[in-house]
């Protein structure tokens, strides 16, 4: 049994040795939504790639199964290491762009205020997510959102919590059987 992702995280020092990076601790685990297939997603902002890369090539280069690859999120340039550490996988996601801003972290701040507002919604989440979904299209499907699931999470950022209540409310809510 793998311990939980935050004593993970702590006995690494991961946010420790990547300060520099602004790291955002995201997805599964820290919503209470994680699966055995999980894995313990940190997002980062660098202005230079090859600064990052090294940092984490020194910090944790030697960990299992540790690579570093350049790929393009939403056409913008991202670096992105992973490595398996006391039964996680660990994935960095670096961009140029502050944290605060990336898809990642703005996705991961609405899941966590969406359950803070309807906590009864975590349960259908975590099913779906079990039949195989992600996250951002489990809580679409749970929230009956219509297009693609990762800008209609993001669609809701802005909405105020009664708004949002309304939307879990109409979601959820058993359907009344006719008189």
């Amino acid at each position: 049994m793998r311990p939980p992702y935050d004593d993970v995280i702590e006995e690494l020092h991961i946010l420790t040795r990547l300060a520099e990076f602004t790291p955002v601790v995201i997805g599964t685990p820290p919503l209470g939504l994680a699966t055995e297939q999980s894995d313990i997603d940190i997002a980062c902002t660098a202005p230079n790639f090859d600064r990052f890369s090294a940092v984490v090539r020194r910090a944790f280069g030697r960990m299992e199964a540790f690579s570093i690859r350049h790929v393009s999120h939403l056409s913008e340039p991202a670096t992105v290491a992973s490595f398996k550490a006391m039964g996680w996988e660990i994935e960095l996601f670096c961009q140029r762009l502050a944290t605060e801003y990336q898809w990642g972290v703005r996705h991961f701040r609405v899941e966590a205020r969406l359950l803070a507002l309807g906590p009864h919604l975590q349960e259908s989440v975590r099913r779906l997510k079990r039949d195989g979904l992600k996250t951002e299209p489990a809580f679409a499907r749970a929230l009956s959102l219509q297009g693609d699931p990762y800008v209609a999470m993001l669609e809701l950022e802005l909405l105020d919590d009664a708004r949002l209540r309304d939307i879990i409310d109409a979601a959820t809510s058993l359907p009344r059987s006719a008189p």
